[in-house]
C-alpha cells in the first residue's frame, strides 16, 4: 500500500488572514494540502474589484506524514490542529473531492453565513454535476436555490449556488402546523 493512501486529511488552524501564507510554508516544507479559494467581488466607495478568498476561514487541510504532522505546527501562522474527540479532527477524502469538483465546475461557491438564516426548503435531486443522482435540501433566496454542504468534523459549512435548471424537485418540505396561541 502507498504511503499517500494511509495519510489521513486534517485540518489545521490559522492565525487570522494567514491562510495564503501558511499554504505557501506547507508548499515549500512539501507538507500536502489543501487551500479551498473562491471569487468574490468586493465593492468600496471608489471601485470593486475581485478577490480569491479562502472558503473557510483560519482553516486549512493538510495530509501529514508522522514527521510532518509536528513540523507543520511550527509554521509561522499555524495556531493547532483542530481536534475532535480527542484527537486530530479526520476529514474523510470523499467530502475534500466534493469541494475540489465544485470548485472545478464553476459553481458559485462562498462562505455560508449562519447570520443569514437560511431557510431549509425542499428536497430536490440534482441532475448535473459534480453531485448528479443525490439528494439535497436547499434553501431558497428570491430566485437563487443554494445547497448547504457541512464538514461536521470542523463544525463548518459552505453555500452552493445551483441553477433550478439542474434541480428536480422529489418532496416538498412539510408545513408546520400553527398552534394557536391561547
Amino acid at each position: 500500500m502507498l504511503e499517500t493512501e494511509q495519510l489521513k486529511w486534517k485540518v489545521i488552524y490559522t492565525s487570522s488572514r494567514q491562510e495564503k501564507k501558511v499554504s505557501a510554508y506547507l508548499t515549500k516544507f512539501g507538507i500536502e494540502h489543501y487551500l479551498p479559494i473562491y471569487r468574490s467581488l468586493r465593492y468600496w466607495k471608489d471601485r470593486k474589484k475581485w478577490l480569491e478568498l479562502p472558503l473557510f476561514n483560519g482553516y486549512i487541510f493538510v495530509r501529514p506524514t508522522d514527521n510532518q504532522r509536528d513540523e507543520a505546527l511550527r509554521i509561522p501562522g499555524v495556531v493547532k490542529y483542530i481536534r475532535h474527540n480527542g484527537a486530530d479532527a479526520i476529514i474523510p477524502e470523499m467530502q475534500l473531492n466534493l469541494i475540489r469538483e465544485f470548485i472545478e465546475y464553476g459553481y458559485s461557491v462562498s462562505q455560508y453565513d449562519p447570520s443569514e438564516n437560511l431557510e431549509i426548503g425542499d428536497v430536490a435531486e440534482i441532475m448535473e454535476g459534480p453531485l448528479r443522482g443525490h439528494e439535497a435540501e436547499i434553501s431558497k433566496i428570491g430566485d437563487e436555490s443554494y445547497l448547504l454542504v457541512t464538514i461536521e468534523a470542523m463544525n463548518q459549512s459552505f453555500k452552493v449556488k445551483l441553477p433550478k435548471e439542474i434541480l428536480k424537485l422529489r418532496r416538498k418540505k412539510p408545513k408546520e402546523e400553527i398552534k394557536p396561541l391561547w
